[in-house]
């Protein structure tokens, strides 16, 4: 259900850990693990451009090529690196296509007496693909170095801190002012009051520069309260509560240069069975809108939920998804056909459901549908679209 295009495709989120591991069969090269990976798929889109009307549909096939190594470091580390291409290939619109590259770099340290470190770099070179928000193909390069540092003051508290650094660039001129840089530290602390439950306080500070527009130039405090749960119970994950304050560097009339909110995150997985989980992911957090002159904030509320499901009398694995989310821009800014000054709202759901199932050791089938509707008071903006999937991953 997240992003397959755009700048936070593949990961969703800016900060994630991901070694890109999509290949099930590996293969040892001396102390070295390779797990290779290959994927196509037939994709038909009702609405390749995302527009409200004069929709045109297309079927595209994409190629995912990947591969991920893994050397283990004195039985207690590792170090692990990964690729993974996201190749899209439009049949009736080629100007469309284009070439997506992921690769990550992780490294991780586990030391005795309890400290624990990682550190490594997620680099993305992609093409975010055109709409009626953008009306044009626009090439970008993203880069996420993360490092993580873990430390057990005793069986019952533990220490962590993060740094991670953001850099957005696009690639033409024309786009500049879109770039941006950002810098995110994170402590939080830990309390294990039950054996499989953990009490948590977390603060984070971020600062993001604008390098060719300094009005977005900001800084964002927050705090938050939460719980954690290990991840060998049945119920899994975290959830926090709390709440931020964007302070903007430089005052523009009509703006609120100090806005706040509150903050919820949430990520939980319940085993309902040995065969059946279901994930729920939730977040309410203020975001910032880099195609909008002057970083127009808004406040985002998005909800998560997928069912999976081992139907192990065919050998099956099934899903069902859906996902809301809400935009709610805080500044007033002129919709593009009426040229109205006025306050943007965005509501986003999506429904969708697929199944897979292996028919060698090698290869896999899957079959996958999507419906997503964006409903939009700057007209121009709302869309719908239904997308179908057949494809086909191996891993030899």
């Amino acid at each position: 259900m997240g992003p397959v295009t755009g700048v936070l495709a593949p990961y969703g989120v800016p900060a994630a850990y991901d070694t890109l591991m999509r290949g099930w069969r590996s293969h040892r090269l001396g102390p070295v693990r390779v797990y290779p990976y290959l994927e196509y798929d037939g994709i038909y889109r009702t609405n390749i451009f995302q527009t409200s009307t004069d929709k045109k549909s297309d079927w595209v096939n994409a190629i995912n090529p990947g591969v991920r190594i893994e050397l283990p470091i004195a039985g207690r580390h590792r170090f692990s690196a990964g690729y993974l291409g996201n190749y899209f290939f439009y049949s009736r619109y080629s100007r469309q296509n284009h070439l997506d590259h992921n690769a990550n770099v992780d490294l991780a340290f586990n030391f005795r007496g309890g400290l624990s470190l990682r550190f490594g770099n997620t680099l993305r070179a992609a093409t975010e693909e055109r709409s009626a928000v953008t009306y044009r193909q626009r090439d970008y390069l993203r880069e996420v170095p993360y490092l993580l540092a873990t430390y057990r003051l005793s069986d019952r508290w533990k220490m962590q801190a993060a740094y991670i650094f953001d850099l957005l660039e696009f690639a033409k001129w024309v786009d500049r002012d879109n770039n941006y840089r950002e810098h995110t530290g994170g402590l939080t602390l830990y309390y294990r009051f039950w054996p499989k439950t953990a009490a948590l306080a977390q603060y984070i500070v971020s600062g993001r520069t604008y390098p060719y527009d300094a009005f977005g130039n900001n800084i964002t405090h927050s705090g938050l309260l939460g719980l954690t749960w290990d991840p060998t119970a049945k119920l899994t994950g975290t959830v926090k509560f709390g709440f931020t304050i964007k302070d903007y560097e430089r005052t523009l009339p009509g703006r609120d240069n100090t806005p706040a909110s509150w903050l919820m995150s949430m990520q939980t997985l319940y085993r309902f069975s040995n065969y059946t989980t279901l994930t729920l992911t939730a977040q309410h957090s203020l975001q910032e809108d880099v195609d909008l002159d002057a970083n127009n904030a808004y406040r985002n509320t998005g909800l998560f939920v997928s069912l999976n499901h081992n139907w192990h009398y065919i050998n099956a694995v099934l899903y069902a998804a859906m996902s809301y989310t809400n935009n709610s821009y805080l500044n007033d800014d002129i919709e593009p056909v009426t040229g109205l000054l006025k306050r943007r709202e965005d509501n986003i759901f999506s429904v969708g459901g697929g199944i897979s199932r292996p028919f060698t050791p090698y290869f896999r089938l899957r079959l996958d549908y999507q419906f997503a509707n964006k409903a939009s008071n700057f007209a121009t903006y709302s869309y719908n679209e239904h997308k179908v999937l057949v494809g086909v991953q191996s891993s030899f």
